[in-house]
């Protein structure tokens, strides 16, 4: 079961035999054409920076699947209509499970609460109209990929009961993200044996975060945290 970070919100996940790649916004310096072939793409929001609108050139790539909430999905079967089949495109809203050839994946309610400021930054970088509400978190195999998230007791909530070995988190601050502090308070509720910073990244629109990793690494030390917290270099990847 390893786990290769991409960048921003974007993981290559391999599971239960399959390759399974979250939010694949990919640019420089990751090479898409190097990656492995994907089995499943998990889109938590259709915002541009969680790779909705790459989605054709995944498909004609990978022939993969695509899961994410179900309005998203119903966009994208108007957007990719006989460029998609709408038997790769599933969607699943919070609670719901799917089994993707042998692999459980739950929909987990995420909390963004975006302001109108936040909304008319994120429409005039988005150019698309995919839908950025709701956003989905999910949870498969012990892994908990956040989504674009602010801290929510309703996420621990929904959680209660699972093993969660690698929790993916945002800590940016910005846009309705959670901050270092957030994340950390997440994944302590979670009982989280590893945390990966995510979504903290500078895009190349020149949308800038408030933290970096080193601001979530420097407080889970201060505060004596349990939590393992693993902040990944671009292309690093982190074994099972």
């Amino acid at each position: 079961m390893n786990l290769t970070f991409l960048g921003h919100s974007a993981f290559q996940i391999e599971v239960g035999g399959l390759c399974i790649y979250t939010d694949p916004y990919i640019q420089a310096p990751v090479d898409i054409s190097r990656l492995p072939k994907g089995d499943l793409v998990l889109f938590s929001v259709g915002h541009f920076d969680h790779g909705v609108l790459m989605a054709k050139e995944l498909y004609d790539r990978w022939n993969c699947t695509f899961i994410g909430p179900k309005p998203l999905i119903q966009w994208m079967h108007r957007k990719y209509r006989h460029k998609i089949p709408a038997d790769k495109l599933i969607a699943i809203s919070h609670h719901e499970t799917v089994n993707f050839h042998g692999v459980e994946i739950t929909a987990v309610p995420a909390h963004r609460p975006l302001s109108r400021l936040g909304k008319t930054i994120m429409h005039l970088f988005a150019r698309s109209s995919a839908p950025g509400k709701p956003v989905n978190g999910y949870y498969f195999e012990g892994f908990y990929h956040g989504g674009a998230t602010k801290y929510s007791p309703t996420i621990s909530h929904a959680l209660k009961g699972k093993r969660i070995h690698t929790a993916l988190l945002p800590i940016g601050g910005k846009y309705a993200t959670a901050s270092p502090a957030e994340a950390l308070k997440l994944a302590e509720e979670i009982r989280a044996e590893r945390l990966v910073p995510m979504h903290w990244q500078p895009l190349k629109e020149q949308v800038f975060f408030r933290y970096q990793s080193s601001d979530l690494v420097k407080l889970a030390k201060t505060s004596g945290s349990v939590v393992d917290v693993r902040a990944l270099a671009i292309g690093e990847v982190l074994p099972g």
